[in-house]
């Protein structure tokens, strides 16, 4: 998640267990693909907390991904903030 100004953005990436074994090595030759949403790449693109539907869009994303990681909590499994 960022946040610039009034304008927040989700990320998603799957890292696989493979890339972190390289990573421990080297340089990961595995592809991570990192997704965008909204997808639009620019200063003032996202859901602006100035408006309504703004915030409305983000607390119901919050609150799919807490829903979501409740689900499939798993032990051992860790959120590693970056």
């Amino acid at each position: 998640m960022r946040v610039l100004s009034t304008y927040v953005t989700f990320y998603k990436a799957e890292i696989p267990a493979k890339y972190w074994a390289e990573l421990s090595r080297d340089l990961p030759k595995t592809e991570v693909i990192v997704k965008r949403w909204p997808g639009e790449n620019a200063k003032r693109k996202g859901m602006d907390l100035v408006e309504q539907n703004g915030r409305k869009a983000v607390l119901e994303a919050l609150t799919n991904i807490r829903e979501f990681l409740l689900r499939h909590e798993q032990p051992n499994t860790y959120i590693m903030n970056v």
